[in-house]
């Protein structure tokens, strides 16, 4: 499952919000629209400048309307929020000692990307969370990851039933000194889970190994090199360097650079501007290939367009 905000992020410079006020926006006016973009802002609690760039991104991919009421939601709009597949669930009616206040959100079918819940926590945290917990539906049980014995039934299986949560679902409830920081942990941690699933080629063929050398990946390569317009393109392997690309040929063999190793080491899409060398300010997206939760190898474009092609991918994806 991918997220559908990529224009918002079309990469150049990152803008003064991240993908988790992007889904607020969409939330609020499903929620209370039309709503003024002032009132809009306040909800959101980021400045005019980047509620401005938001619905300037809303409404090119035609999600919005502005009304003499306010900013109206669309039933575009309405349908990419739905196929998130992430909602709000009250769980007011059950004691878990997480935070001050609590939220919690039901992620659709996403259990089989959870590993212990640390990495939903850590998400929730950085976000501004104080913590996090996460369940899983599995078995027919509401459980922990990490230990399907807990938590008691007879404290989480009203779940099951008030929310229609069915297995394979996630629940992740973040806890904060305001609601407000706890909605904002546990969604961030929810999309940073739904992202995961469309961040990154799952592939169990043996096309591509962690092991292959700079020769074995040039065809690889010089493919995608052409599919996105001959664009310059660096691509590597976990065990070796790899190659770079440019005009249609390899000009450079044993190649590595570092926002290919920083996409190795997370495992997940990484957008930088280069901070160095030939394409010093230039906008890069990398993506890693995954087999079985491992990254084998990695593949990076220069976008010498400075965001135009990423502007244009986003149109196409309409």
């Amino acid at each position: 499952m991918s997220i559908g905000f990529d224009l918002h992020f079309p990469g150049g410079p990152h803008p003064n919000y991240s993908l988790y006020h992007v889904w607020k926006c969409y939330h609020t006016l499903d929620e209370e629209g039309p709503i003024g973009r002032r009132a809009l802002t306040k909800v959101l609690g980021i400045g005019e400048g980047s509620t401005r760039t938001m619905l300037k991104w809303m409404t090119k991919e035609e999600c919005i309307e502005s009304t003499p009421r306010g900013v109206l939601l669309l039933p575009r709009g309405r349908e990419k929020l739905a196929s998130v597949g992430l909602r709000i669930i009250n769980l007011n009616f059950i004691e878990l000692p997480i935070g001050r206040f609590n939220s919690a959100v039901l992620v659709k079918q996403m259990a089989s990307k959870v590993r212990r819940g640390m990495e939903q926590h850590d998400e929730s945290v950085r976000a501004g969370g104080s913590s996090a917990i996460t369940l899983v539906a599995r078995n027919g049980r509401i459980v922990f990851p990490g230990d399907e014995r807990y938590p008691g039934q007879e404290l989480v299986g009203p779940i099951r039933t008030m929310f229609g949560v069915e297995e394979g679902d996630v629940i992740i409830i973040g806890g904060a000194s305001s609601y407000d920081l706890a909605e904002k942990g546990a969604v961030s941690a929810a999309l940073a889970l739904i992202q995961s699933e469309g961040s990154a080629w799952n592939e169990s063929t043996r096309m591509l190994s962690r092991d292959y050398e700079d020769e074995d990946v040039k065809t690889i390569a010089l493919a995608i090199h052409e599919l996105v317009g001959r664009l310059p393109v660096t691509m590597r392997t976990k065990n070796h360097y790899g190659v770079r690309c440019e005009d249609g040929k390899i000009i450079e063999s044993n190649f590595t650079g570092p926002v290919l190793e920083e996409t190795l080491k997370r495992g997940k899409i990484v957008r930088r501007i280069a901070k160095g060398g030939k394409y010093r300010g230039v906008p890069v997206l990398a993506v890693p290939f995954v087999r079985n939760k491992e990254t084998i190898a990695v593949v990076g474009v220069f976008d010498t367009t400075r965001g135009s092609y990423y502007e244009w991918l986003g149109k196409v994806k309409k």
